[in-house]
Parts: structure tokens; sequence; C-alpha cells
């Protein structure tokens, strides 16, 4: 255990007062409270209510099949992990779709723990499990599915229908004119929960909401290889124009990544 002295120079003496009080009952508690600090400035655990995990975006659903199985190993399917160059105008089918959804983002389990009688275990690590990212399929040509813009919900492993219509042309102009957008089957939009991280980490939430996109984003890369699909992640957009589309406010939850998901022309 560290020295008085060296505990002043690393944080203010309120927080040594506090650190001081919690070593007493409980260790692990004071370490972590210990560890919540800069030099200059005070890191809370927590920051008032934390946002529910599940949102219900709307009470009209579909429900989807359960997640095929990919008989592609791991290994195999990270080696041949390639970006899409373009897409054809071919279905992919809601059996595809669902299994992206599914081993992307999607509830593989239940543990007990924060209190909570029950909690979901995700596809993905996150920090703190809280479990930020949201998707949004835009669906082009899928079948067995209108098209239109939908929220996945892995709690119950549905979409939930926001909006039909034929968005093809405004994705790609949302995308700053890519055309490929256009072409993809489906358009998963991954949103960021910022709110939800930010509850418990605060400034460092940014960075861990970016992780925990990322390791979606590679989810579905390899998904959709083992599937024998095209798939390419895009981060070029115009944030509030997409925000106003997906009916998110852009501070509380925010765009991050655009898959794009079909039948291939080419690769590179």
């Amino acid at each position: 255990m560290c020295e008085d002295e060296v505990l002043k120079d690393l944080i203010p003496s309120e927080a040594l007062l506090m650190f001081k009080r919690l070593i007493g009952k409980d260790i692990g508690v004071a370490c972590d409270f210990l560890m919540r600090h800069y030099r200059d400035e005070y890191w809370p655990r927590r920051a008032g209510v934390m946002p529910p995990l599940r949102r219900v975006r709307s009470n009209n659903v579909v429900k989807l099949p359960s997640p095929k199985g990919v008989t592609m190993t791991v290994s195999n399917a990270i080696i041949a992990r390639r970006s899409a160059g373009d897409f054809i105008d071919e279905p992919i089918s809601i059996d595809d779709l669902a299994t992206m959804l599914f081993l992307g983002l999607g509830i593989t389990g239940w543990t007990q723990a924060y209190g909570f009688d029950k909690y979901p275990l995700r596809a993905y690590p996150s920090a703190g499990a809280l479990q930020p990212i949201e998707a949004y399929p835009v669906v082009h040509n899928v079948m067995g599915l209108r098209e239109g813009l939908y929220h996945y919900d892995p709690f119950n492993h549905a979409l939930e229908i926001l909006r039909l219509g034929r968005f093809n042309s405004l994705m790609a102009n949302l995308a700053l004119g890519q055309d490929h957008v256009s072409r993809a089957s489906v358009v998963i939009v991954l949103t960021a929960f910022y709110s939800r991280t930010r509850w418990k980490y605060w400034k460092r939430a940014l960075r861990y909401v970016l992780l925990d996109a990322g390791a979606v984003m590679e989810n579905i890369y390899v998904v959709a290889t083992g599937l024998g699909l095209g798939v390419r992640a895009v981060g070029a957009f115009y944030d509030e124009e997409l925000c106003r589309f997906l009916g998110i406010d852009c501070v509380e939850e925010f765009p991050v990544l655009l898959m794009l998901i079909g039948k291939e022309t080419r690769g590179f």
C-alpha cells in the first residue's frame, strides 16, 4: 500500500481522505477509486443513473430466424477477409442478416452480476460490460424483409421497424456521395449510445465506445466472410443528416460506422 507522501503527489487531498475511508471497508473499491483519478482532477465512479441497456424504438417488429451455422473456420475467415470493392444487385437472405446481427452484437448468454438478477452477455467485448453499440439495418435487397430502416433488438433477436421505404440513394448521399453504398443489399449503421458508457468512464468513454464499435465491426467482417458475402466498412458520412434519418440526437447517441453487406463484384 502506498505511503501518504506518494499518494499526495498522485491525487488531491479530498480524494486522499476518501481513499483512506474506503480502504478500511473494501480494498477493491478503494483501489478502483484511486485508479479513477488524474493528477489534478477527480474522476467520479458514477454520474447519475445508469442509462438503460434496452430501449424500445418501435412496437412494430419482425422476429428474426435463428442464426445459421458458419462452416468456415475463424482462422480461414480472418485470412480471407477483405473489404469489398463494390456490390452487385442481388439479394441476401434474412437468415444471413440475422446471423450477422446475432454474431456481431447479439446476446449470447446471461449472468448474474452488477446488482441485477440477470445481465446480458454480448458477442462483442465491451468496456465495463456496458454494451453501448446499437445497430440500425437499412435494408435495400434482403429476401424476407421490406425495404426500410430498422433497429436491431438483441433482447428478442428481432428487428424494430422504424421507417419503410427505399433509401439506397439517400444512404449513398449521406455517405458523401459514395455510389457503392447504394448497391449494398443492406447497410448496417453502427451507433454508440455514448451516455451509457460515459455514466461510468467519463473522459475515457469516447475511446471506449470506439473500441467497442471496432470489435462489432470485426465480428461482422468475419461472419460475412464466413457466409461468402462481401462486406465493407465506411466511416465517411454527414453526421447530423444521418442522425436525423436514424432519429437520434448525435450527442447521447451518434453514428460510428456504416457496414455494407451484399454480393461483391471484386475485392481489394
